[in-house]
């Protein structure tokens, strides 16, 4: 289905740092979006409403699951004359009692994840989430310390070590004095320290920071995984050779142990990679921005001086145009430094000085280039970065319509259209100018592709700048923009 259009820009959004569509709107929420399209996604903890949605599909599907398998049980357990199912009504209430408990349980469990998750990245309230949110590094790293990971951190501790030898010796001495009781107390030590593991899981969940009693800690986990470690040596040979018994559970606890310890490290590295993945995206999004101003830098030079040499020329032919141009240059100018200096634009005051720029160009050119503004009421006062516009008529102007001889024209629209079920900004560059292949660059110089990166930067993949052939001749540059910032 498609997405509205604040889930689809969170979706492109938090897929530059490796969040996959899945997370943000899986599958159920889309299903659930038919009914109620403003709900917010799961990571900004959704609503009370969808999440009884989860758990009701999830009873349902928990409760026709048992009830079949119940029912194929009990009848092959019945006679082979009986043809209903010997199960009673209390015994299927009890089944679907159970499905919905371990439904609501389950739901809970996804619903905490899923606001925890959103915390961990620091996102903006849902109604606030815009294409310019980042992640918070800052935050992203202090919760990516050992001192919150109270198994991951045992790890390299020398004096995790220094016990554990300890425990593994105290465990062989104990053996060859009560060998009749080595393995049942392998075995209690095995479960001890799954306990122990769960206790250690459960205070990482809770972000409990790890900052009195660690070396306790840590001695303590010494002295069980060297004994553990001691007893499943134990019962591979001295226990065989001397006929006494083992414990046989030693090894199951031990493997559960593991897995609590497996899950945290996962965790923990998972955590470790988000922090990598946003400080990269942090530098791109630095190193994008140096750029632009690099580009500023050259932009503004090449036009001014090309319309101080234009004026020059006027002032000793035609006095009253030159005062016209210097109104206008002086306009535009003042109108570009106000913008380059809020770091945004809204697309009105764009259009004001796309309609200074094609003044002065026409002043240059005269009668022979022709203009056409339309601007939509509704996509006025939205918000885009700022010269982009701009850069689209110098594109337009210096590599199409300056170089054809006779009449020429640009057309610069903005409007909110339809597209996949929700609003988008399109903002259409239309020359009648030489067209691709024909003018120096071709039309793929640094000014375009500098607003392919400000566009990446600022919208991930909801934001594109398109270029097509325009009829007989020309370009249409087209600017396809979210239309909810």
């Amino acid at each position: 289905m498609t997405l509205p259009p604040q889930v689809q820009t969170a979706v492109d959004v938090l897929a530059q740092h490796d969040i996959s569509a899945k997370e943000v709107a899986p599958f159920w929420y889309r299903q659930y979006l038919r009914f109620r399209p403003e709900t917010p996604p799961p990571l900004w903890g959704g609503s009370q409403g969808y999440w009884r949605f989860v758990a009701l599909k999830t009873a349902l599907g928990a409760g026709i699951a048992l009830t079949l398998i119940a029912s194929l049980i009990a009848t092959h357990s019945g006679s082979p004359q009986e043809n209903l199912v010997p199960l009673t009504p209390a015994a299927y209430l009890a089944i679907w009692a159970l499905s919905v408990m371990a439904a609501w349980l389950f739901t809970k469990e996804i619903a905490d994840r899923s606001r925890q998750e959103g915390e961990r990245i620091g996102l903006q309230a849902w109604k606030d989430f815009s294409p310019k949110w980042r992640p918070s590094l800052t935050d992203l790293h202090s919760r990516n310390k050992l001192e919150h990971y109270w198994l991951r951190s045992l790890f390299k501790q020398p004096i995790v070590n220094f016990w554990g030898w300890i425990g593994f010796v105290a465990f062989w001495v104990i053996g060859f004095l009560l060998p009749t009781q080595a393995g049942t107390f392998g075995e209690g030590v095995a479960g001890v320290y799954v306990a122990l593991s769960l206790l250690g899981g459960a205070l990482t969940a809770r972000r409990v920071p790890m900052r009195y009693g660690a070396k306790v800690w840590y001695a303590i986990h010494g002295v069980f995984i060297g004994a553990i470690a001691s007893a499943m040596l134990w019962e591979t040979l001295p226990a065989s050779v001397m006929g006494v018994s083992v414990g046989h559970s030693t090894l199951a606890f031990f493997a559960f142990a593991f897995l609590i310890h497996a899950l945290e490290a996962i965790h923990y590295e998972e955590q470790k990679n988000v922090a990598l993945r946003v400080e990269r995206a942090e530098q791109q999004q630095q190193l994008a921005e140096t750029r632009l101003q690099a580009l500023k830098a050259q932009i503004e030079p090449h036009f001014i001086f090309n319309n101080i040499a234009h004026l020059k020329s006027l002032i000793a032919t035609d006095p009253t145009l030159a005062q016209q141009m210097a109104d206008e240059l002086s306009d535009f100018l003042r109108g570009s430094l106000k913008a380059l200096r809020a770091g945004h634009t809204t697309v009105r005051e764009e259009f004001e000085l796309a309609r200074t720029y094609l003044a002065l160009a026409k002043l240059r050119m005269g009668d022979r280039l022709s203009t056409h503004l339309q601007l939509s009421a509704r996509a006025a006062d939205l918000k885009i970065p700022p010269l982009m516009v701009q850069t689209l008529l110098e594109n337009a102007i210096y590599h199409g319509v300056e170089r054809k001889a006779g009449n020429v024209s640009i057309k610069l629209s903005a409007e909110l259209i339809e597209h996949k079920g929700g609003e988008r900004l399109q903002i259409r560059v239309v020359d009648d100018g030489m067209g691709f292949g024909s003018g120096q660059s071709g039309g793929s110089g640094v000014g375009l592709a500098n607003i392919r990166e400000r566009l990446a930067s600022t919208y991930g993949g909801a934001g594109e700048l398109v270029l097509t052939a325009n009829t007989p001749s020309g370009v249409i540059a087209e600017l396809n923009l979210p239309g909810v910032q």
